[in-house]
């Protein structure tokens, strides 16, 4: 009789120890596998730290060449280097830059090159010639015929230090013929405190030129530098900067100047960074603010003309003294500022400063702006009269045109103080500028357009910061 159960005897399956064989095969080849890949992993890691740090000395000598030529010296072309944007020092020792998670540490070396083709010139103590420059001597009155910019980065990979090393030429932009600015030197230094009126600066030349300039902030000023001596080196001009009050204002300012030849051929010429830092700051202008629907204060004003402004601060007055609403350190050069939560009573008073630093660094507050004071139950100012206009210009600009409202204000003491533009929403960040004009009919300009289309809306803004209902839109 047949058996019930199928045949089986073809159907032997693998033994224990063939299992374990094949799994170690198999996990070998895994592993040799996984092992090929993390290396070619670590490879590519590797070489894409290469290319970035190659990337970044190519960035670095090029951002030097933008640098003027007499500023390109050690140590301070770093401190012109990292105020570049992206070029920005990383807290720690050395000039340090982060890419990609990586910290990459960089070295500038730079030499002034005196080519041997044209002779050997004179040296300086505080020059740095290049080791392959061609030996001292009196036959090249110019020897700083090139400055050689060696950039390194270095980083670490898997505890081992690798380096990436480029060298840029930085050609001398005055002409080897004429005669160069040796030195550019404030008798009274680079940084002004003191109230002086006038500041003298002496330069000395490598010859004697037949006209010599000055220049503050690459303008040619008047009068010309004076001949100081007989042997046509030295020479000297007055910048007359008047007094702290109504004179020149605070801030960096470049001097500069240049020589020439019988040709009108000039050498290489020098600049010098001079600080004045003669008083605080002066008190903001066109300080403006109210209560808004949203129960905040907003108060706006003018950034202040000063060079050496860090920051402003608001501050409102209360029975037990000023409460700081917006900090200088949080608030910075931004000119507006909103009390969250102002207390409801009446009349609120705010008074806003500028920040610079003093001639030891400390943050100062200059002089207080005239207050502002800020009541309830004040009325929105009509909307400005249109229609708004937009026109194109041959330069690229837009300008917008439309009436002032007649009358003003709902309230009879109130009236528009400045207008409001908005440009592409009607959002707060969509503020564009302020414009305060008195005339019937006005207009404003859009001067950074950049070539794109632009969408505007107007606003009326009362001498309480209420703001009207929107005029617009008109796109151009």
């Amino acid at each position: 009789m047949p058996s019930i159960f199928p045949d089986r005897a073809g159907e032997r399956g693998f033994t224990l120890i063939e299992v374990v064989a094949a799994t170690f095969i198999l996990l070998v080849g895994i592993l040799a596998t996984a092992a090929i890949l993390n290396a070619a992993s670590r490879a590519n890691s590797t070489n894409r730290q290469r290319d970035v740090a190659t990337n970044l000395v190519r960035e670095l000598i090029e951002s030097t060449r933008a640098i003027p030529y007499d500023r390109i010296s050690e140590p301070g072309v770093n401190a012109v280097l990292q105020a570049v944007p992206g070029l920005e020092d990383t807290p720690g020792g050395g000039y340090t830059l982060v890419r990609n998670n990586v910290t990459y540490t960089v070295d500038i070396d730079v030499c002034i090159m005196d080519d041997a083709k044209d002779g050997g010139g004179p040296r300086s103590a505080t020059e740095t010639f290049c080791a392959t420059s061609a030996a001292p001597g009196t036959q090249d009155k110019n020897p700083e015929d090139y400055k050689r910019v060696t950039t390194t980065a270095t980083w670490t990979r898997d505890g081992v230090e690798r380096r990436v090393q480029q060298t840029g030429i930085i050609n001398n932009p005055g002409s080897a013929s004429g005669p160069a600015i040796r030195s550019i030197a404030p008798r009274d230094g680079t940084t002004i405190i003191a109230n002086i009126s006038q500041i003298v600066v002496d330069v000395t030349t490598s010859s004697k030129p037949a006209a010599i300039n000055w220049l503050l902030d690459g303008t040619v000023k008047q009068p010309p530098p004076v001949q100081q001596g007989t042997t046509g080196l030295n020479w000297a001009f007055t910048w007359d900067i008047g007094d702290k009050e109504s004179g020149t204002l605070d801030g960096p300012y470049i001097l500069s100047a240049e020589a020439f030849n019988q040709y009108g051929v000039s050498g290489p010429g020098r600049q010098e960074t001079v600080i004045l830092n003669r008083r605080q700051p002066f008190a903001p202008r066109r300080v403006t603010g109210g209560r808004t629907i949203f129960g905040t204060v907003e108060i706006e004003w003018d950034a202040n003309s000063e060079r050496d402004i860090i920051g402003y601060e608001v501050r409102r007055a209360g029975a037990t003294g000023e409460t700081v609403i917006c900090p200088y350190a949080v608030q910075g050069l931004e000119t507006s500022c909103t009390d969250p939560t102002p207390p409801g009573t009446d009349p609120l008073e705010y008074r806003v400063y500028a920040y610079d630093r003093d001639a030891n660094a400390v943050p100062r507050a200059g002089d207080p702006s005239d207050p502002r004071v800020v009541t309830t139950g004040n009325q929105a100012p009509f909307a400005p009269h249109g229609p708004l206009e937009a026109t194109g210009n041959a330069d690229g600009s837009v300008t917008l045109s439309w009436s002032r409202p007649s009358p003003e204000d709902p309230d009879a003491s109130d009236g528009i103080e400045f207008y409001r533009i908005y440009r592409d929403g009607t959002d707060i960040g969509n503020r564009y500028d302020r414009w305060f004009d008195d005339r019937p009919d006005v207009t404003w300009q859009d001067t950074t357009t950049n070539g794109l289309e632009h969408t505007y809306w107007v606003t009326a803004v009362d001498e309480h910061h209420m703001e009207s209902e929107f005029l617009g839109p008109v796109t151009k």
